[in-house]
């Protein structure tokens, strides 16, 4: 029973994510591009589009990190670049201890929300907001290529 007990956690998580986010699919399109999941997190890599934004102004590259706590993170093209390069510098300084790569302060919403990038063991992501809780995830070194390219995927569609 133990066993069934970590399987069926990361799947409530992601259903948690999803009725989270209802709000925004009512409003506009969300995509979440990729999942990243362990035994008590989900992080997910997203972007939304706002219907009938004009062109350029309408699109979001999205973090959200639920734990079953759920917080979001929202970017525009040039946050998104420097959350890239945040997560390239947290990448070449993995060591055993944790340090802060570097933070990030959301823009262009009411429930402003931060970002704390820290190296280590992997590459941990902190979202906390005043209305919500902190939530965290740590993407381990064997995800890195394959966050990246989430990364690089959401940079794709921002930049078009």
């Amino acid at each position: 029973m133990p066993r069934l007990r970590y399987l069926v956690f990361p799947a409530l998580l992601l259903c948690s994510l999803i009725a989270g986010s209802a709000s925004l699919r009512a409003e506009g399109k969300l995509a979440v591009v990729e999942r990243f999941a362990d035994r008590n997190t989900v992080l997910a890599v997203a972007h939304y589009t706002i219907e009938g934004a004009p062109t350029g102004k309408g699109k979001v590259g999205l973090l959200t990190i639920a734990t079953p706590d759920t917080n979001s993170f929202a970017f525009n093209l040039a946050e998104w670049k420097s959350l890239i390069e945040l997560n390239d510098r947290a990448i070449k300084a993995q060591s055993r201890d944790w340090t802060v790569i570097g933070t990030m302060t959301e823009t262009g919403t009411s429930d402003v929300s931060h970002l704390t990038v820290s190296a280590g063991p992997g590459v941990n992501f902190v979202i906390t907001s005043p209305k919500g809780s902190a939530v965290a995830h740590v993407v381990p070194a064997a995800e890195f290529s394959r966050f990246q390219k989430a990364l690089h995927d959401v940079q794709d569609y921002l930049s078009h």
